[in-house]
C-alpha cells in the first residue's frame, strides 16, 4: 500500500514512541480523500509499504538455531521508495532467488531484516534460502568498530599536540568553526580526519579493507586473521592457508558471542605471512604498497626491490614497517644509539671499537668486487689478522657507522645494499663524529 509520510514526520513519530518508551513500528493507518489530495498538490510523493506479518515468524538459523520474531514486531516496511527505486529489502530478495542464492551469512544485526525477508520469501511464493547469523567483531576495548575511531584519534591528537587552533585549521584550509564542530563531536567529517592525520602525521585506526591495504597488511594474512573471528578449525591451528580454510570451514563451529579485533595479533600472523613468502610475493606487496603510499623504494629497479625484499622481509610485520626498517639503505644517519651501544661498541676500552672502524676505511675501500661474497672475504681476512677472528668486533661497531643503530640484517648483506662509496663514506663520517 502507499503510505504518504514524509520523513519529518516519521521522526515526529518515532520521538513520540521513545517519549513513551517504546518501540517505533510503523502501522498502515488510513488517509482521508483531502488528505490525498493535500499531499498530491504539496507534490508529495509515496513510497510502497509492505504489511508486516500478522503471525510470527520463525526461522532456522544456521548459527544461532531457533529464531521467532513476534508477529508484534513487524513492522510496515517500505519495499519502493518515493523515487520509484525499490529498497535493499525488496531487491536483496528478488536478487537472491533469481541468482540462485542458496545460503545468506550476515551479522547478527540484521536478524529482523531476516524476518522481513522471509515474509517476503513466503508472499511471492518462493522458498527462502538458508540464513544464518555471525557474532560481530568488537574493538579491544569492547564497542564496535567504527569509522568514528577515526574521528577520535584525530580528536585526540589535536589535544596533545596544543597547535593552535585557528592555525591548524587554516593548514586544513576550513574554518576555525568546522574545526570547533569537530572537536566538539558534532561532526565526524571525514575529510578533516584525514587532513588532521596529514598534517599531524597520524596514523589512524584500520577500519576500512582499504585501511588495511594501506598500512601494508597481506590479503591473504587478512582474510586468515578475519576467519578465525567468531570461527575455529577445532584444532589449535592459527596459520590457515586459503585451501586450508576451504576445507575446515563449517558452520557448526562459527561462535554465537562478538568476537574482539585482536591488532596485534592480525600484525604477528601478516609477520608469519611475511616470513614465509616468496620474494616475488614480497615485491609484488611492496609494489601495491608504493601505488597507496609515499615508499622509500618507488623509483626502484625490478632487481633492487628483488634485493631490499630478500633482506628485509623477513624483519617487517607489515610492508609499512619494512618501508621504515629499509630507511637507513636510502639515508645517512645524524645521530648513532642507543647510548649504551655506542659506549659498549665503539668507545669501550678507550675507544678500541672506534680503531678497528677507522682501520676498516681503507679495507672496504680495497674490496675489489663490491658482492656480499668479496666484502664477506676480505672482512673475515681483517678479523682472523686483527681482531682474533670475533667477528663481532667489527660487526656492531659497522651497523652504528652505517645504520645509526646496533641492529641489521646480517652485516655482509647490509653493506652490499649499499654501493661501496656510500659504505666508506659512512665509516668515515662516524669516525669524525666521534673524534670531533
Amino acid at each position: 500500500y502507499e503510505a504518504w509520510e514524509t520523513s519529518e514526520e516519521l521522526t515526529a513519530l518515532r520521538q513520540a514512541a521513545e517519549a513513551e518508551k517504546r518501540g517505533f513500528v510503523y502501522r498502515r493507518r488510513p488517509y482521508s480523500e483531502e488528505e490525498l489530495q493535500r499531499y498530491r498538490a504539496e507534490g508529495r510523493k509515496p513510497v510502497l509499504r509492505c504489511v508486516g506479518s500478522s503471525e510470527d515468524i520463525h526461522f532456522e538459523d544456521d548459527i544461532l538455531g531457533p529464531i521467532r520474531v513476534p508477529a508484534e514486531d513487524m513492522d510496515d516496511f517500505v519495499i519502493r521508495k518515493a523515487d520509484g527505486y525499490p529498497t535493499y529489502h525488496f531487491a536483496v530478495v528478488v536478487d537472491d532467488h533469481h541468482m540462485g542464492v542458496t545460503h545468506v551469512l550476515r551479522a547478527q544485526e540484521h536478524l529482523k531484516n531476516t524476518a522481513r525477508h522471509i515474509q517476503l520469501y513466503k508472499q511471492l511464493g518462493w522458498e527462502p534460502p538458508s540464513h544464518g547469523h555471525m557474532p560481530l567483531i568488537f574493538s579491544m576495548t569492547g564497542g564496535k568498530m567504527s569509522k568514528r575511531d577515526k574521528a577520535k584519534a584525530a580528536r585526540a591528537a589535536v589535544r596533545e599536540s596544543g597547535l593552535d587552533r585557528e592555525a591548524l585549521a587554516s593548514t586544513l584550509g576550513i574554518s576555525s568553526e568546522e574545526l570547533q564542530r569537530f572537536m566538539k563531536k558534532k561532526s565526524d567529517d571525514m575529510s578533516i580526519v584525514l587532513g588532521l592525520a596529514k598534517a599531524l602525521d597520524l596514523a589512524l585506526p584500520e577500519i576500512d579493507v582499504m585501511d588495511f591495504r594501506q598500512s601494508g597488511y597481506l590479503p591473504e594474512a587478512l582474510v586468515n586473521f578475519l576467519a578465525l573471528l567468531g570461527w575455529n578449525p577445532g584444532d589449535d591451528r592459527e596459520i590457515l592457508p586459503w585451501p586450508e580454510l576451504v576445507d575446515s570451514f563449517t558452520l557448526d563451529r562459527m561462535g554465537k558471542t562478538a568476537a574482539k579485533f585482536d591488532r596485534e595479533k592480525l600484525e604477528w600472523m601478516n609477520g608469519m605471512y611475511l616470513r614465509a613468502a616468496t620474494v616475488e610475493r614480497a615485491v609484488e606487496a611492496m609494489k601495491d604498497y608504493s601505488t597507496l603510499n609515499p615508499a622509500r623504494w618507488s623509483n626502484e629497479s625490478e632487481e633492487r626491490l628483488h634485493e631490499l625484499a630478500s633482506l628485509f622481509k623477513d624483519r617487517a610485520t607489515t610492508i609499512r614497517g619494512l618501508n621504515e626498517l629499509v630507511e637507513w639503505v636510502y639515508a645517512r644517519p645524524e645521530t648513532y644509539g642507543p647510548a649504551k651501544s655506542v659506549k659498549k661498541f665503539l668507545l669501550k676500552n678507550e675507544g678500541e671499537g672506534l680503531g678497528v672502524l677507522a682501520g676498516l676505511e681503507s679495507v672496504l675501500g680495497s674490496v675489489s668486487a663490491w658482492e656480499t661474497a668479496e666484502i664477506e672475504r676480505v672482512l673475515t681476512s681483517f678479523c682472523e689478522t686483527y681482531c682474533e677472528g670475533k667477528l663481532g668486533s667489527i660487526a656492531q661497531p659497522l651497523r652504528i657507522a652505517i645504520t645509526g643503530t646496533p641492529v641489521s640484517p646480517p652485516i655482509f648483506e647490509s653493506l652490499a645494499i649499499l654501493t661501496q662509496e656510500e659504505v666508506v663514506a659512512r665509516v668515515t663520517a662516524c669516525v669524525a663524529h666521534f673524534r670531533s
